[in-house]
């Protein structure tokens, strides 16, 4: 199927959507209000940081034939049962193997001061999508729409962005990688 043709589908349309959430939040963190006044924009970035791996991992689930509305009834919002699901087991090993990357860059780049870089990159992703998903979900009252109470521990938003929007922009140049089946 030729590439324009693909992005007018229901599964491009997943794809390219996770694309720009992602690419979204990635210009809000890396923008020069982040760096001036960082609060107004926490929680605006990871909703969009949600929403683009919502779409990114629903749309393996859809590459393999499961109906859109089927996936909303199972999954709905629920990160963490869409990444631990069988069918994103090479989403996960892109985003693990980016994580590492992105954890090497973030360390000789000096972005991150406060940080000994201690701890495995693949863990802290999941760390962090965990977290992610419990500011996304319903367990939280969906924070990150609406009200995210005090003290609210979130995970750190550079980090998931470096890995997931390089994995968002492979993917759009090429929706293969996402699954093995597709």
């Amino acid at each position: 199927m030729e590439t324009m043709e693909f992005f007018k589908t229901p599964k491009g349309q997943v794809i390219a959507g996770a694309h720009r959430y992602l690419k979204a939040a990635k210009l809000l963190r890396y923008s020069e209000t982040w760096a001036e006044r960082p609060t107004i924009l926490q929680t605006p970035t990871l909703h969009l940081l949600g929403h683009g791996l919502e779409l990114l991992l629903k749309f393996p689930l859809m590459a393999s034939g499961v109906d859109q509305a089927d996936i909303k009834r199972q999954f709905g919002h629920r990160l963490v049962a869409l990444w631990e699901h069988d069918l994103n087991e090479h989403v996960r090993g892109l985003c693990k193997e980016r994580a590492t990357v992105a954890w090497d860059e973030a360390r000789t780049s000096g972005r991150w001061f406060e940080d000994d870089f201690d701890k495995d990159p693949k863990e802290e992703l999941v760390r962090g999508i965990h977290s992610l998903a419990w500011l996304h979900g319903a367990d939280s009252d969906f924070a990150l729409r609406y009200v995210v109470k005090s003290p609210t521990q979130a995970p750190r938003p550079a980090f998931l962005i470096d890995v997931l929007d390089d994995v968002a922009e492979r993917a759009v140049k090429n929706p293969t990688i996402l699954t093995e089946t597709w």
